[in-house]
C-alpha cells in the first residue's frame, strides 16, 4: 500500500513496506475473494482422532505381524500337520483344551471352575464331532496326512444346525477368552495360551477368509472406520483385566480383572464385537438391540466392579468408552439412513400422487 503527502503529492518513503511483505509487520494483503477463504478450517475432532489412531496402530500392527508370521510358520509346518489326524489344527487345539481341563482336577492347580468346565466340555465335544466330519470327507483328505476314518452313523446324523461353523468359531473365541484370563496362574496358563493360539489361528483363518472383503459401505462412506475404535478399545480393556481391580492388603492380595464376577462374559463380548467388527468393517453384523444390550451390560459390569483405589478399572474405562462411542455412532448412522429412506419413499409417493 502506498501513501502520498497531502501537501506536495510525493510518495512517503517506506510506505510500500507496509502491507506488501517488505516490513517487519506486513505479510501481504489478505485475499477477501468471494470464491472462498484463503485458509482451511481445522478438521473435525473425529478425523484428528482417527489420524492419531492410524499413526499409533502402524508400529503395533508391524510387531503383531512379525509375531503372527512366526506362529504361522510353526503351525503351517508340514511336519507338524503330518502327525495330526487329517492335518487338523482344530483337533490339536481341542486336545490342549482337554489337557487343561484334566490338569485343573489337580487340587493345587487353579482351573476355570466347575461351571466353566461344564460349558467347555460338551461344547468342545460338539466341535470335535463337527471337525471330524469335515476332515473325514474324501475330498478333504490331504496328501501326507494321517487318514481319518468316517464317523459312526449315530454321530454322522446330527441335526444340520449343530454343523454350523459358527459353533467352532465361537468356541475358539471362548478358549482365547480363558487363555487371557488364565495368564499368570502357573503352568496351566501356558496350556490355555497354546490352545487359544492354535484354535484362534485355525478357526480365525476360516472365519476371516469366509468374510473376504465384506465391508459396511454405509460406515465407510458416512463416517470413520468404527471397527478400529472397537479393536483399540478391546485391546485396552483386555490389558486392564490383567491389572489389579481391588485394593490389596498385607493379608489379602489384590484381585485382578480376571477374578472379578462374570469377567469371562465381559471379555467374550468385547472379543466378539472386535472380531465381527474387523471382518465386516463395522458393526453391521449385529442387530441394534444386541448392540444396545452389549453396551449396557459392559457399562453395568464396570460400575458394579469399579474401585477408585485400583488401576484396572481406570484403564478399562477409556477402552469401554471407545467401544461405546463406536456403538452409538453406528446406531446414529443407522437412524440417519432410515430417515433418508423414509424421506425418499415419501417423495416417491408424492410424485406418484401428483
Amino acid at each position: 500500500m502506498q501513501y502520498f503527502c497531502p501537501e506536495c503529492g510525493q510518495e512517503v518513503p517506506g510506505s510500500q513496506s507496509y502491507g506488501d511483505g517488505g516490513g517487519e509487520y506486513g505479510g501481504g494483503e489478505y485475499d477477501y475473494s468471494a470464491d472462498g477463504a484463503s485458509w482451511d478450517s481445522p478438521p473435525p475432532l473425529s478425523a484428528r482422532l482417527e489420524e492419531v489412531l492410524s499413526k499409533v496402530s502402524v508400529p503395533v500392527l508391524a510387531v503383531v505381524g512379525q509375531v503372527g508370521a512366526a506362529f504361522r510358520n510353526v503351525l503351517d509346518d508340514p511336519r507338524l500337520r503330518s502327525h495330526l489326524p487329517g492335518g487338523s489344527l482344530t483337533l490339536l487345539g481341542l486336545g490342549l483344551v482337554a489337557l487343561a481341563l484334566l490338569l485343573s482336577v489337580i487340587p493345587f492347580v487353579q482351573g476355570i471352575g466347575l461351571p466353566g468346565s461344564m460349558v467347555v466340555l460338551p461344547w468342545g465335544l460338539l466341535v470335535a464331532v463337527s471337525e471330524w466330519r469335515l476332515i473325514s470327507a474324501p475330498e478333504a483328505q490331504e496328501p501326507g496326512t494321517r487318514p481319518v476314518p468316517p464317523l459312526p452313523p449315530a454321530l454322522a446324523n446330527l441335526p444340520r444346525d449343530l454343523r454350523h461353523p459358527g459353533i467352532a468359531q465361537t468356541f475358539a473365541l471362548l478358549t482365547c477368552t480363558y487363555a487371557v484370563l488364565m495368564l499368570g496362574l502357573g503352568p496351566i496358563s501356558l496350556v490355555w495360551v497354546l490352545a487359544g493360539t492354535v484354535l484362534g489361528y485355525d478357526q480365525g483363518w476360516r472365519y476371516f477368509a469366509a468374510g473376504g472383503e465384506e465391508a459396511d459401505g454405509m460406515e465407510g462412506n458416512s463416517g470413520p472406520r468404527l471397527h478400529r475404535w472397537v479393536v483399540a478399545g478391546t485391546v485396552l480393556c483386555t490389558f486392564s483385566l490383567l491389572l489389579p481391580w481391588t485394593r490389596g492388603t498385607m493379608q489379602v492380595p489384590a484381585l485382578s480383572g480376571g477374578d472379578m464376577w462374570l469377567s469371562t462374559h465381559s471379555l467374550f463380548t468385547l472379543l466378539l464385537l472386535a472380531c465381527s467388527g474387523v471382518r465386516h468393517r463395522g458393526l453391521s453384523a449385529f442387530h441394534p438391540l444386541l448392540l444396545i444390550l452389549a453396551a449396557v451390560w459392559l457399562m453395568m459390569w464396570l460400575v458394579l466392579n469399579m474401585s477408585v483405589y485400583a488401576p484396572g478399572p481406570w484403564f478399562f474405562l477409556p477402552g469401554l468408552l471407545a467401544v461405546e462411542a463406536a456403538i452409538v455412532r453406528h446406531l446414529m448412522l443407522l437412524r440417519g439412513r432410515g430417515n433418508t429412506v423414509e424421506q425418499q419413499d415419501a417423495a416417491s409417493d408424492l410424485d406418484l400422487q401428483g
